[in-house]
């Protein structure tokens, strides 16, 4: 097997309450090709909530490349954390791939909405992302994920090598509230079949955690959704400390529009109030 030397590229970010109750960026280091300017506060919902976007001047990921992002809130901090674009994955030789690791941790009674624009693997891509969240009990997450077909403006539908996505959630007792792993290889199962999408292009997660109460008044308030273009599915983790929502659909904004239009109702159960419009140039 090759191995590819790529960009390696870093962004911590550190968010604590001032003396006024507002969420600030308290410690930011990043290493090119990764990249956040400031924290904005445009939100009229959280006014006090701080939202940062993870840009990249480096273009695609490519072979070799090794991405590492640690994000802590410390208690009562609220954040909403995006993309600026999609991130595409370019397509590689035998042999290689890309990696992202990422590190979360919420203090108590902290808030973090985690909702990226979607990943594009292309043909030959091979990518794999790690992350893990340590969540204190009275904390809450929203954590969001799109995933393409392929670009398909390039014919690209499922044409990629491997996709392997997985995330760990724990309690700072050591508890696991919940484990997923997602590892696609379409030329040993095509994810397009019936039993697995349907015949649909796009898939998306919400992970949803909170205390307990707020858990089981959302579940109650979701509900799974099927047609031709689009289904939903909501499943409940153990002793109600978190859901899972399931999206597939036809295009990235179908996914990309239903997972926000579910976030904005785990956030009225979880703060008090839901989300703004997306702006237009998203």
């Amino acid at each position: 097997m090759t191995t590819t030397r790529g960009k390696y590229g870093v962004i911590e970010l550190g968010f604590q309450l001032d003396s006024t109750g507002r969420t600030t960026l308290r410690h930011l280091h990043r290493r090119v090709p990764m990249v956040v300017q400031q924290a904005l506060y445009f939100d009229e919902q959280l006014p006090d909530m701080a939202t940062v976007y993870m840009l990249s001047s480096g273009g695609p990921v490519v072979q070799g490349d090794r991405y590492r992002v640690e994000v802590e809130l410390g208690k009562g901090a609220m954040a909403h954390i995006s993309t600026g674009a999609a991130t595409v994955v370019a397509s590689m030789e035998p042999g290689e791939e890309a990696h992202l690791r990422q590190t979360i941790t919420l203090d108590e009674e902290a808030y973090l909405e985690w909702l990226p624009l979607p990943l594009i693997p292309s043909r030959e891509a091979s990518y794999k992302a790690t992350t893990e969240i340590l969540i204190a009990p009275s904390a809450s997450l929203l954590f969001g994920e799109v995933v393409a077909c392929g670009r398909k403006h390039h014919n690209e539908y499922f044409d990629f090598r491997q996709l392997h996505l997985s995330q760990m959630v724990c309690h700072p007792s050591g508890r696991v509230v919940t484990r997923q792993s997602l590892h696609i290889t379409p030329t040993v199962r095509r994810p397009e079949q019936w039993a697995l999408m349907g015949g649909l292009s796009h898939f998306g997660s919400l992970l949803i955690v909170a205390p307990p109460p707020k858990i089981q008044s959302l579940y109650e308030a979701l509900h799974p959704t099927l047609s031709h273009d689009l289904r939903v599915s909501v499943a409940l983790l153990a002793e109600s400390c978190g859901a899972v929502v399931g999206v597939v659909g036809d295009s990235s904004e179908r996914v990309l529009t239903t997972l926000r239009t579910i976030a904005s109702v785990a956030r009225q159960e979880i703060k008090g109030v839901g989300m703004p419009r997306e702006f237009a140039w998203r």
